[in-house]
């Protein structure tokens, strides 16, 4: 709006109405305040000129109540500039030449009318400035017609100025509305964007442990699938679980058997593993851990260090505190071989089985033949 507020060309074509206007006084005959005429019209022209380029060269620099107020001024100045200029012209010409002169200054009301929606006040200012001063010299002329006619126009001009700004009220309230809506759009739109990430954690995530459960497991492994993305090899499963959790919770009550869980969770979601890697809870006590382009020798070491983790960690109990120890099964495979994710997780298992058997607290490899870390 400033950008058009400030636009030099309105004054360029109303400096064109006078300077025409006043060698057509000349010519007449008549025209005696002509030049004084056109050098207040030019004067004010550099005015609006020298203005508009402080504007558009410094607008970002200031704010825009700066501006507006400085249009203020300018709009007012346009107003006395303009008035003086045609009131000049009408000094000392003859009846018909003041009829053209009036038209001239209708028009440049006209202008200030079409952007009154824009500054109000400052225009209509403008506008009353001019109608005064010519509205003066006519009855100093003593011509009763130019008077009237002049007061007429400015009357029917301000009554379309009020047409033109109650319209833009409305528009402008309109997309005040409009914009006050696509933001409310928005904020919902983005408050149901965070509430289906909220629910598609709590539906993928163990609320006790805060780790994937069984449902983001399968899902993960139909979407890790070696067999689809040979790149994913080699490819290596622990499986372990809490030894003699049946009887720890005969022991302490379910109370601390649920915070044995949360904290071997917050332990396991403490370990800095590389990207791509998934722990999950694999049901009751067992819990699960997909290593994709992790070797056996990589998953065996990363076995152990689980396994000495969890047995240093605190278990709060009623008067006490408790330690735990975990039995780990490991199971890889590596270029190409055509198993399933699910089926290294059985052989997992198989392994797992045989860390208990052995006396538990020990990692175990699936072949039976490989390497056995004791604790």
């Amino acid at each position: 709006m400033l950008d058009e507020l400030f636009s030099i060309w309105p004054h360029v074509i109303a400096m064109a109405g006078i300077c025409l206007t006043a060698a057509f006084t000349i010519w007449n005959g008549g025209g005696s305040y002509a030049a004084p005429a056109v050098t207040v019209a030019l004067a004010h022209l550099l005015f609006r000129w020298a203005g508009g380029q402080w504007y558009y060269r410094r607008a970002k620099r200031q704010n825009p109540t700066f501006w507006m107020n400085f249009f203020i001024i300018s709009a007012l100045t346009s107003g006395t500039a303009w008035g003086a200029s045609i009131t000049l012209l009408l000094r000392g010409t003859s009846p018909s030449d003041r009829y053209l002169i009036l038209t001239i200054a209708c028009v440049i009301i006209q202008s200030a009318t079409a952007r009154a929606f824009m500054a109000p006040l400052p225009l209509i200012g403008q506008t009353c400035i001019l109608i005064v001063q010519i509205v003066g010299v006519s009855l100093y002329h003593g011509d009763w017609i130019i008077a009237p006619a002049a007061i007429l126009f400015a009357g029917f001009q301000l009554g379309h100025m009020r047409s033109l700004i109650r319209f833009r009220l409305r528009q402008l309230q309109v997309e005040a509305e409009k914009d006050a809506l696509l933001q409310e759009i928005a904020r919902t739109n983005e408050e149901l964007r965070l509430a289906n990430e909220r629910l598609q954690k709590t539906a993928l995530t163990d609320v006790l442990t805060g780790l994937f459960n069984r449902r983001a497991l399968d899902r993960y492994m139909e979407a890790n699938d070696p067999r689809q993305n040979a790149e994913l090899l080699p490819y290596s499963v622990i499986l372990f679980d809490v030894d003699h959790f049946k009887p720890f919770n005969d022991t302490y009550g379910h109370q601390a058997g649920d915070a044995c869980l949360a904290a071997i969770g917050a332990a396991l979601r403490a370990m800095p593993l590389p990207p791509g890697h998934m722990v999950a809870r694999y049901g009751g006590e067992e819990f699960v851990m997909i290593l994709p382009r992790t070797d056996a020798a990589a998953a065996l070491t990363l076995a152990e260090t689980i396994r000495e983790k969890l047995s240093t960690l605190e278990i709060p109990v009623p008067e006490a505190s408790a330690r735990i120890t975990v039995s780990l099964g490991v199971s890889s495979f590596g270029p190409g071989s055509t198993d399933t994710p699910l089926r290294l997780v059985r052989r997992a298992d198989t392994a797992l089985y045989r860390a208990k058997q052995l006396g538990r607290n020990r990692v175990e490899q699936e072949d039976a033949a490989a390497t056995t870390i004791d604790a």
